[in-house]
């Protein structure tokens, strides 16, 4: 007996060490995947340092987008319609790159082709599960909040607050926006899964099935009107000044592409 309670005094101890060690365990693999994203960026960055270097020294890469299609059906957008160009922004909501990208060059882009309605604006899900693990769900949250007719503000707001990592996180999001909380969540964790999920993989799968790589990627090209399907003049990987995509629009713009 007097084994037995020494046992039973123990047990909260050993407890406390278990909960310890697991929450050491997930900060550790929560560093490892912050760092192979950062790596994964820095990579990204490297390869547009170098397209960069190529075309300053008269040697110009082929583009692998250019010349394909792109059907951008369904796909969240901003602009006139009827615009001669089209961008597509493929890009990751936990990606740090294309939160900087978003918060400093978008809104120029913005206001100087889209709001003008020079250039139509497209935004392709295209979350890496692989290195931010709770992206797919900020991404459904976003369509969710499209039933909601506020698709733009969730998005938005997406990118100027630190990744969600939960669903009570999103909700709280939704809320000060205000959405109907109760319909979002019910949204969000319809089933298993949320009402938008298949969609989101949908465009995942696609993208990769056209090359996409890693995020942020910029396509611009032309529509192909009837349709909703968009012709690729140029790509940019990896977030960029506003003067590399100032000079590409202003090209595409101004040549005879349809």
């Amino acid at each position: 007996m007097a084994n037995s309670g020494a046992v039973i005094a123990f047990l909260p101890f050993l407890l406390c060490q278990t909960q310890t060690q697991s929450a050491e365990i997930a900060e550790v693999r929560r560093e490892v995947r912050e760092l192979s994203a950062q790596l994964s960026d820095v990579r990204r960055d490297l390869k547009a340092i170098k397209l960069l270097l190529d075309k300053l020294s008269g040697s110009q890469p082929v583009d692998p987008f250019a010349d394909q299609v792109i059907d951008v059906t369904g796909a969240p957008s901003r602009g006139d319609d009827h615009a001669l160009v089209t961008v597509i922004e493929v890009s990751d909501y936990h990606c740090p790159f294309c939160r900087r990208q978003s918060l400093e060059t978008l809104p120029q882009i913005l206001a100087d082709y889209v709001d003008k309605g020079r250039v139509k604006y497209v935004f392709v899900d295209f979350p890496v599960v692989q290195l931010h693990p709770h992206a797919e769900k900020t991404h459904e949250a976003a369509a969710c909040a499209g039933d909601q007719n506020k698709y733009w503000p969730m998005h938005d707001l997406l990118f100027q607050k630190p990744p969600a990592t939960d669903s009570a996180d999103l909700i709280a999001t939704a809320a000060s926006i205000g959405l109907d909380s109760a319909k979002f969540a019910s949204c969000l964790n319809e089933g298993q899964g949320s009402r938008h999920e298949s969609e989101i993989q949908d465009r995942v799968a696609r993208m990769r099935e056209l090359g996409v790589a890693g995020t942020p990627l910029v396509l611009v090209g032309v529509p192909q009107r009837p349709g909703n399907v968009v012709r690729i003049l140029r790509s940019v990987y990896g977030a960029q000044p506003y003067g590399t995509f100032k000079a590409i629009l202003d090209e595409a713009l101004n040549q005879d592409n349809r």
